[in-house]
């Protein structure tokens, strides 16, 4: 083989490289880069698919109670009612007549457990608020409480701040009763919540563990 036909081979593999290189590498790549996302997203697992809440939400149940006014609020709301223990217990007999929550539950006491948490969350709440109902049928304090949050400065401020739409809006109230339906929400409430208002301090708890949106958990 001549000199230049070598040459003129080495020339059509230089430019064929080139090409793959400047062309064909770079849309490959963002193919198979698109395609690891959507098989990550579909084989997602993670707390806040399984939620179905929205991305606000979501994200900003973590600041709930970093927000001093937000607390401030609530604290006073709650004051206002009395004895929140009573509440408590009164949510947890109603949902264990109701629908068998709660089964093991002891008057009075802040007990948790996480499966029960889970099961309430997926047979309650997430199941609620997917067929759209607007009526939760709660108990005249429980909603006169959650009424005057969603009203409170400290909420209105913290959901402009979050960027809630009025769907949000509906699902925090869902995820307040939520809150409040929890075993030791009364012994937390004072022990955290009434002391950072008084303190002028950071709350040092979650309003909510995200682990009860993991729906996979046996109902």
């Amino acid at each position: 083989m001549s000199d230049n036909k070598l040459k003129e081979n080495k020339q059509v593999l230089n430019e064929d490289w080139s090409y793959f290189l400047t062309q064909v590498l770079p849309v490959f790549t963002i193919g198979l880069f698109a395609a690891v996302r959507i098989g990550f997203a579909l084989l997602d697992n993670s707390n806040f698919k399984q939620s179905r809440l929205s991305k606000a939400v979501y994200d900003s149940l973590d600041d709930l109670y970093n927000d001093k006014e937000f607390v401030k609020d609530f604290v006073s709301i709650l004051k206002k009612e009395g004895n929140l223990q009573d509440i408590v217990d009164n949510l947890m007999e109603k949902h264990r007549n109701k629908d068998s929550h709660y089964q093991y539950y002891q008057k009075g006491s802040s007990k948790r457990s996480g499966k029960e948490d889970k099961r309430f969350y997926k047979n309650y709440i997430y199941t609620t608020l997917i067929s759209g109902r607007r009526e939760w049928e709660w108990d005249a304090p429980v909603k006169r409480i959650i009424d005057n949050v969603i009203k409170s400065n400290g909420y209105k401020k913290f959901s402009k701040k979050h960027k809630f739409t009025s769907e949000d809006d509906t699902t925090m109230r869902a995820l307040f009763y939520y809150m409040m339906s929890r075993p030791d929400f009364a012994v937390n409430v004072k022990k955290y919540l009434y002391a950072a208002v008084e303190q002028n301090k950071g709350v040092i708890i979650n309003a909510i563990d995200k682990v009860a949106f993991d729906r996979d958990t046996e109902a």
